[in-house]
């Protein structure tokens, strides 16, 4: 089950640039053929499973160092 989603729209250019990066794989990265701006759109969200809590951080969260700092 899902317990974090942090929102990485801010990096989503980044992100791309690193897929684009790849040269030598970019015509078998489907992501690149849908531009910076959608890849943005659907890609602005990552999600993690908290497999084990040491912290106590109540869930579901937001910021991956929930209860760590």
């Amino acid at each position: 089950e899902i317990t974090t989603w942090v929102d990485t729209t801010a990096f989503s250019g980044q992100k791309f640039d690193a897929l684009a990066a790849h040269a030598s794989q970019g015509e078998n990265i489907f992501f690149l053929k849908m531009g910076k701006e959608r890849f943005g759109e659907l890609m602005g969200m990552e999600t993690f499973v908290r497999v084990q809590d040491a912290t106590g951080a109540a869930i579901p969260e937001n910021d991956l160092f929930a209860g760590l700092r």
